[in-house]
């Protein structure tokens, strides 16, 4: 069992970098960003909930509000996840949420355990802040629970565990039923904080729901964040977390030390969409979009080299690729964007190794682009082979 503090390095724009790489490319395809194709973003059903709260509630709206964010929505959300409104903080997309949770519940040095590999970004901030981290490797059916169990018998108890557990971003696993269970047990035992990170949770393309990790709590441990960013438009940036009422009261202060208020517009169009029943709808339309994609992928892992280990995801937006002994996905980085080509790297993704593995976002092209987006990559991921 190895965990890791670590120092500050250029461990962020990622994205970024590859999409400059290929942006002189003809037909550059870009399977680095976890965003909404085209045909996922609704500008009319925006402008219609938009202008409904507007007609209904246009002073509150466009005055300045408190830092847990516009009121409405909270109760909404509460609603949803059988809470109070005070323990909801609706946020300028989840990631600011975990800033503000690392910022003023968590103090430097506080071991964090995370999923390895995880979101990148949430690698990014806890070095940013100054973290200890425990990696805890990813299995098929998510991440090592005995791991855990075997840290915090050890002694090393985290002060926090950040889990995204439905269709991870990066691998695309779900953390099964029993190991959900058995991560709430030892949340008994230990009095570690949980993290739910679950924005990709109710894209499930087969396969049985499986209950969430704060929905099966019965203790405050558990805290529960998503975004509207996956299932709406994430040109909105709203965000949330559910937290006990002392803990959101914190988060929430800390926001209005930040920027005083929210953008209350963007906040009263969700709640206005939610509220009017247009929710499951939209929902229902990016999982089919979102499942097409993903079939296209599948059927462009042909071109992969032979050896090629993908299992493919049941939900969400990303496919995760381990390439067989002697292709180096960081080597070959370059080579793909000079053809058109970009991914993220598997390596940023842990604190260290993963050189073989990438991921892949189906979610943000069309299946024509897949198509020639994997006989792309898979043609230079096997040019070592040839040669």
């Amino acid at each position: 069992m190895r965990w890791y503090r670590f120092r500050q390095s250029l461990l962020g724009a990622r994205d970024g970098c590859a999409t400059a790489k290929i942006a002189n490319v003809p037909d550059a395809i870009s399977f680095a960003r976890g965003a909404p194709c085209p045909e996922a973003l609704s500008g009319d059903l925006i402008a219609t909930v938009t202008a409904a709260a507007l007609s209904h509630d246009a002073t509150r709206i466009l005055s300045y509000g408190t830092g847990q964010g516009y009121p409405p929505l909270r109760e909404v959300l509460a609603h949803e996840h059988g809470v109070h409104p005070d323990q909801v903080f609706v946020t300028n997309g989840s990631l600011q949420g975990y800033v503000f949770m690392l910022e003023n519940l968590l103090s430097p040095g506080d071991l964090v355990a995370v999923e390895s590999p995880t979101y990148d970004r949430a690698l990014l901030q806890l070095q940013l802040h100054g973290m200890e981290v425990l990696p805890l490797g990813m299995q098929s059916d998510g991440f090592d629970v005995d791991a855990l169990a075997a840290a915090c018998a050890a002694g090393r108890v985290p002060k926090l565990l950040y889990t995204i557990p439905n269709f991870q971003n990066p691998s695309g696993a779900t953390l099964s039923h029993e190991k959900r269970l058995a991560l709430l047990e030892l949340v008994d035992r230990y009095g570690f904080w949980v993290l739910e990170d679950d924005p990709y949770g109710k894209l499930r393309f087969e396969g049985d729901h499986i209950p969430g990790i704060f929905a099966t709590h019965t203790g405050d441990k558990v805290m529960f964040t998503s975004s509207f960013s996956k299932t709406v438009a994430p040109g909105l940036r709203v965000g949330y977390i559910v937290a006990p009422k002392e803990a959101a009261a914190k988060l929430a202060a800390a926001a209005s030390r930040t920027y005083i208020s929210p953008s209350l517009l963007s906040e009263a169009a969700i709640a206005q969409l939610v509220s009017d029943g247009h929710l499951e709808a939209n929902i229902a339309h990016v999982t089919q979009l979102m499942r097409e994609r993903r079939d296209a992928m599948v059927a462009g892992l042909v071109h992969m080299p032979e050896g090629t280990v993908c299992t493919p995801p049941q939900g969400g937006f990303f496919m995760w690729a381990e390439l067989p002994e002697g292709i180096s996905a960081d080597a070959l980085f370059a080579p793909a964007a000079a053809a058109g080509i970009a991914y993220v790297k598997g390596s940023d993704c842990f604190l260290e190794g993963g050189e073989r593995t990438l991921r892949l976002a189906y979610s943000g092209v069309s299946p024509r682009e897949i198509a020639e987006g994997m006989e792309r990559l898979g043609a230079v991921f096997s040019a070592p082979l040839a040669s």
